[in-house]
């Protein structure tokens, strides 16, 4: 590596993360030079006469040169290569998050255009609804994201890309905690988020398991207690490309913090895995469609054309803890017979494919309408 390009790679490294490093690798500060630098040796036997200049201050006109003069010399001293040392230092400051999209079409390591774009769009979204949910927890996020949430997304950079079908690596360095009490809970806002977003994933990975079982869309409530939301279904997805078609895998390392024990949580999602996450996306929005749903419910409206023997009846029914008015378009028959249940308060039932959205609810293919006796009211 020339020295031009490992000076930027070391661009966003400080003094003091770098000297954290070298206590860990039996190094020692032994001395100050004029005030500009820190000295150091080494307490191998074999390399007592070792010797490194780390600069103090990054207002000093050299301190990138002098910055770049240590790596090297660390490097060539513990038989290290740049990269090796800097993604070690790295790890002690910040969480990294690692996202391989898997096809055909990336595996020499190239993405078309468009879809590279998108899938760094993606990748900052899905960041952003991670901090969102680490706050409160909502099916859906509207409206400007705030101040702190910017800030946070602001801090994040992407890491050198990787070989291996198509890899972005998100960095998330560890800014200052969340407390001014030296206690184990006083963890940095990057660990909490990176934390709560392998939360999310995980509970979202349950609930498409769930969900392939089941057909009920209704398993993904779990999931948002955990953090996701519709604003990170539509990250994943996005991450498969403009057209659905490829599966990723994302990967998160914390940082070293020496009172947990770090440990890489990985999670995969197929074609078919997108799919259900689009499904639990539209769910999340309340537009979403239940098939086959038997609906029970007493009638709040009925409304008929006039000189038109069918009609539309509007019911109040639950579905999950939520109480919706559903329509129901009914033929002439079974309309009359909507009309006597409204008059003695009877409830009716109809199965059909139940279309929910945030302003209405409708059964479409409507089927087995009937008029329920007081006995099999089961409100």
């Amino acid at each position: 590596m020339r020295r031009d390009e490992l000076a930027k790679h070391i661009n966003d490294i400080t003094p003091a993360q770098l000297e954290t490093y070298m206590l860990s690798h039996g190094w020692f500060r032994d001395g100050d030079f004029k005030g500009l630098a820190s000295i150091w040796h080494r307490s191998s036997t074999d390399q007592s006469d070792a010797e490194i200049l780390l600069p103090s201050s990054a207002s000093a006109k050299d301190f990138a040169d002098r910055m770049v003069d240590a790596v090297i010399a660390i490097s060539q001293l513990e038989d290290r290569s740049f990269l090796t040392i800097l993604k070690e230092v790295m790890g002690n400051f910040a969480d990294l998050v690692r996202i391989r999209v898997f096809h055909n079409d990336v595996d020499a390591g190239t993405i078309p255009i468009n879809d590279g774009v998108l899938l760094n769009i993606r990748a900052r979204d899905l960041m952003a609804s991670a901090v969102m949910s680490t706050a409160s927890k909502r099916r859906h996020f509207m409206g400007k994201r705030s101040p702190e949430v910017k800030e946070y997304i602001n801090s994040l950079r992407l890491g050198q890309t990787e070989v291996g079908s198509y890899i972005v690596n998100i960095i998330a360095p560890v800014g200052p905690s969340q407390s001014d009490q030296g206690s184990f809970e006083d963890i940095p806002l990057s660990n909490i988020v990176t934390a709560n977003l392998a939360s999310s994933l995980e509970a979202l990975t349950f609930a498409i398991d769930e969900f392939s079982s089941a057909g009920d869309l209704t398993v993904f409530d779990a999931a948002v207690t955990r953090g996701a939301s519709s604003n990170m279904c539509d990250a994943l997805v996005g991450l498969s490309g403009a057209e659905k078609k490829r599966g990723f895998e994302i990967s998160i390392t914390p940082s070293h913090r020496p009172e947990v024990v770090s440990q890489i949580k990985s999670f995969r999602f197929d074609v078919e895995s997108v799919v259900k996450i689009a499904d639990a996306s539209a769910y999340y929005k309340d537009n979403y469609v239940l098939p086959r749903r038997t609906i029970i419910g007493s009638i709040k409206r009925l409304d008929r054309p006039l000189n038109d023997e069918a009609g539309t009846i509007t019911i109040a029914t639950m579905i999950g803890e939520l109480e919706k008015h559903v329509s129901i378009q009914l033929g002439p028959d079974e309309y009359m017979d909507a009309v006597n249940a409204h008059k003695q308060k009877a409830a009716i039932q109809c199965t059909g494919d139940l279309h929910v959205s945030a302003r209405s609810s409708k059964l479409l293919n409507p089927s087995g309408f009937r008029v329920l006796s007081n006995g099999e009211f089961p409100f």
